[in-house]
């Protein structure tokens, strides 16, 4: 080390002690960066890279620097892409000579102790994670710094690792510690870059935890936090907090309390139906966008933004909150007017929540705090509002909001705002007149020296005749008269000069030079002072936190109530009738997601109906690609967890038994990394499923077998129907290519067959009418599917011909399998379907031409057509009823048929 000069060397002892992240190195007006981490701040920030000799003959350093004004946006690239950076600045004077400049560490950042606003969304919260796994239990603990959100919650054998991949999924952390020598490769990350921080063992020992968990609240038991007896519980919390003394232990004054929870308490939404019914994030865009937050957020303030998040993905399982949410939002919805007044209120707000905690740090700036003060100002006002409504709930919130007047008073006497400096006569004065007597004293006796330093150029330049004669001053060489060298003869003989420029001098006099060692004096005293009662300013406003931090949760809340009556209002949604019990009925519902994004196009409704005594508690859905299955399945699902959130839903109508899960089995996808195939990880997640569903719990199954050969496929899909139906009991609704499958409705009693609604004729060719209707689809539309995403019109003219061929091979029945139906099966699985839609439409078939021969009627599809022109050919009664495909034509067509047959039979056939 003696060969390695002086600056050198203080650097690198610097980056032994962080030898894991990026040190930003401050010289002078820049921010450097040295060797290894040069080529990653280059790499990672487009910037120039070049290198540096630490004396003679001394080897060249790579160098990369940022200037000290782009600090946090360079930063924030940085602690995006999971990096720890570490600040080192420069804290001792400048002096000329050889000695190094004095330093220290100011700042240590990682993704999830950040707390600096202009680093961190607005709009949801920053998680740093903490997760103990042991046998038979596995806790996780989660931090958001920036807020004191301070929890923890663990998960027994049978419930891992699906609710812990689904709390993850949940919280979205942007950091995570583990145990050194554990590895991340078993946990589920919802993000593309998250931070994994390795610890040693001791901050997840149990008995160590406990001690730094008690020791941090004052405490002598954790009993009053929920989990005392959950060892890994208190050893995953009492990780966050060893970390945050490690890392910065100002961030621990924000951690007033420990909330445990339990997954269960919630509707449990597993990480594949977070992803699958694009709840947070859309999925081509995995943004918000396209999302159900996308549509449901119009919240207001950033912290009720954040609660939404929270909300949507924790559904209640309570009905007596839930009626109290319903009731809310539902006077909200019936008066525009108090809407608009709650939500002019609200925009005057900014983040509270935030603001209190940075406050609480010592970190927040004067327009933080004065910021504060009319965020407090605006309390009584929204009280008032809140006491004027009549729902429960939002009487509640209003005891819960506080205008803390002390801290209000206490800001107006101590704070300047920056367009009251000027008024009080002491450039860059803070602190009030008035609030501490020594500072006062300190401005009042430079004051003089100030006004005479303002009138002095007009002086100066009447004394000497010299016009551009001008009065200065800078950190370096204080305050100074500048002459042009044009003026150089008209100086003054008491003029000294003090620096030489290129076009001018400069110089100071012995009465200038009085009057700016009293100022600069006195300015480094006050400067001083102000930081002293600045600080303690932010220490009495702390005393309030827990004050303050309960009005922002109820602020949150109530813009939560106030959006979520805004969307109802503007997109038409309902109220809800949730009860206890099986019940599903859904009429004219539509997917909240899709409908939002029609541009001006109309959604197509549709009913759902899964009866409270469970006479249809599997719903069997067919029909082709493009039709819109996957829309309905999931419609049903996000409108469960809308009511279940105590949103209103978009529908016409609705009545929900409470759902305790909703599992989802839908798209297809790979696990290239884990060297799973499509169908495995289809087979994976059916299980899954299979093991923890109640019957309570909503599944939505989406072409369960369509992975493999189509009679394994097939076995494998009514295997899982049949279960579903006779074990597990749920409501289900389950989409399906196998057409065959709908011959299990003469089998099981409790299982309903539709498909979606198609129109095929000569004019207008193919048409999906996006329509739910009883009955089953007669065949998939594959090759019209393929035709509409741009397939070469030879392969599909090529693949029509084939099928034709295939078609004809088999004849004009089915291929028979195993689960294939008979005749009278196919008549008696229909019936039930054909009766349903008597009564819809009766009133359409006596309305038509129905005179045999007059072609006033349309008929829906070819296969009815021919069977109509055939009845005339026979008079046997079977053989006339095996003329028709049941499956092959609609509802409607079917009772024409039979109408048809009536009128033969009354006019004298057999």
């Amino acid at each position: 080390m003696s060969s390695i000069s002086p600056s050198r060397k203080q650097y690198l002892e610097f980056k032994q002690q962080f030898p894991d992240a990026i040190l930003l190195y401050q010289v002078g007006d820049f921010y450097e960066t040295f060797d290894d981490d040069a080529y990653i701040t280059s790499r990672e920030l487009q910037i120039v890279r070049t290198s540096r000799s630490y004396g003679k003959g001394r080897e060249r350093v790579p160098l990369a620097g940022i200037p000290l004004h782009a600090l946090d946006n360079y930063l924030g690239k940085l602690i995006q892409r999971g990096y720890k950076v570490v600040i080192v600045d420069q804290v001792g004077e400048v002096t000329k000579g050889r000695d190094v400049v004095e330093r220290a560490v100011s700042r240590i950042l990682t993704a999830g102790t950040l707390s600096e606003p202009n680093l961190l969304p607005a709009r949801q919260n920053n998680y740093l994670v903490a997760i103990a796994p042991a046998r038979g239990q596995t806790a996780l603990a989660a931090v958001d710094v920036s807020t004191g959100e301070f929890m923890v919650t663990w998960f027994v054998a049978d419930e891992l690792p699906v609710s812990l991949d689904a709390e993850l999924q949940r919280l979205a952390p942007v950091e995570c510690l583990l145990m050194e020598g554990r590895s991340s490769d078993g946990y589920q990350f919802p993000g593309k870059t998250i931070t994994i921080t390795h610890c040693p063992a001791y901050f997840f020992q149990h008995e160590a935890a406990q001690e730094r968990l008690c020791r941090h609240f004052g405490v002598q038991s954790l009993e009053a936090y929920g989990c005392a007896h959950e060892p890994q519980a208190v050893a995953a919390a009492g990780a966050i907090i060893a970390y945050l003394e490690k890392m910065n232990v100002s961030l621990l004054s924000l951690l007033t309390g420990l909330r445990s929870y339990r997954t269960t308490s919630y509707m449990i939404l597993d990480a594949h139906t977070q992803r699958n019914l694009e709840i947070l994030h859309g999925t081509r865009s995995n943004t918000v966008a396209g999302s159900l937050l996308g549509v449901l957020d119009r919240t207001i303030t950033p912290m009720g933004a954040r609660q939404l998040r929270r909300t949507i993905t924790q559904p209640l399982l309570d009905l007596t909150e839930l009626d109290a949410r319903l009731v809310s939002v539902e006077e909200l919805y019936g008066s525009p007017a108090l809407r608009n007044r709650f939500s002019s209120c609200l925009q005057e707000l900014g983040d509270l929540e935030r603001v209190a905690g940075r406050i609480r740090q010592g970190t927040a700036v004067r327009n933080e705090v004065l910021g504060l003060r009319d965020y407090l100002a605006l309390m009584p006002r929204l009280c008032d509002l809140l006491q004027s409504c009549d729902a429960p709930l939002l009487h509640a919130l209003s005891e819960e909001l506080s205008g803390c007047p002390e801290v209000g008073a206490l800001i107006d006497r101590a704070l300047l705002r920056s367009d009251e400096e000027d008024e009080s006569g002491d450039e860059g004065r803070i602190i009030r007149p008035g609030y501490q007597a020594e500072l006062d004293e300190l401005f009042s006796s430079i004051r003089d020296s100030r006004r005479w330093m303002v009138s002095l150029e007009a002086r100066e330049r009447q004394r000497t005749g010299i016009k551009s004669l001008k009065v200065g001053f800078n950190k370096v060489f204080g305050y100074y008269i500048e002459v042009s060298h044009a003026n150089a003869r008209l100086v003054p003989d008491d003029y000294m000069r003090k620096q030489t420029l290129v076009n001018a001098e400069r110089f100071i006099t012995p009465e200038l030079k009085e009057h700016e060692a009293l100022i600069l004096s006195a300015v480094e005293r006050i400067e001083e002072m102000e930081r002293s009662i600045y600080a303690d300013l932010l220490r009495q406003i702390g005393v309030f936190y827990a004050e303050l931090m309960s009005t922002a949760a109820a602020v949150a809340r109530v813009d939560v109530l106030v959006c979520l009556a805004e969307v109802a209002a503007h997109q038409g949604y309902v109220r809800p009738l949730l009860e206890q019990g099986h019940r599903l009925e859904i009429v004219g519902g539509r997917h909240p997601v899709v409908e939002a994004g029609l541009d001006g196009d109309v959604f197509i409704p549709n009913d759902t109906r899964l009866e409270a005594d469970l006479s249809e508690r599997v719903f069997l859905l067919t029909g082709p690609n493009m039709a819109g299955k996957s829309t309905y399945l999931r419609q049903v699902a996000l409108i469960t967890l809308l009511a279940q959130i105590g949103s209103f839903v978009p529908a016409r109508q609705a009545r929900i038994g409470l759902v305790d899960r909703i599992f989802t089995r839908v798209g297809a996808e790979d696990d290239i990394a884990s060297g799973k195939s499509t169908f495995m990880v289809e087979m994976e997640e059916t299980a899954t499923i299979l093991h923890h569903a109640t019957q309570h719990s909503l599944i939505i199954l989406d072409e369960i077998g369509r992975g493999t050969s189509t009679y394994d496929g097939l076995a494998i899909a009514r295997a899982v129907v049949e279960h579903l139906h006779n074990e597990i009991g749920a409501r289900t609704l389950f989409a399906t290519h196998y057409h065959e499958l709908a011959g299990m409705a003469d089998e099981l009693s409790h299982l309903s067959v539709y498909t979606m609604a198609i129109s095929d004729d000569e004019e207008t060719g193919i048409v999906f009418l996006h329509r739910i209707m009883p009955g089953c689809a007669g065949r998939s539309y594959g090759i019209h599917v393929a035709k509409l995403a741009g397939m070469p019109l030879s392969i599909v003219k090529r693949a029509e011909h084939v099928l034709e061929l295939l078609e004809a091979g088999r004849g004009s029945e089915p291929a028979q399998t195993p689960m294939a139906l008979s005749s009278a099966d196919r008549r008696a699985a229909v019936a039930s379907s054909v009766r349903r839609q008597v009564a819809e439409t009766k009133g359409v078939v006596r309305g038509m031409n129905t005179q045999p021969g007059s072609g006033g009627y349309d008929w829906q599809s070819d296969e009815a057509r021919k069977a109509a022109q055939a009845l005339d050919q026979t008079d046997d009664r079977e053989a006339e009823l095996d003329l028709i495909d049941v499956y092959a034509i609609t509802p409607l067509d079917a009772l024409h048929l039979l109408f048809l047959q009536q009128r033969k039979r009354s006019r004298g056939g057999k």
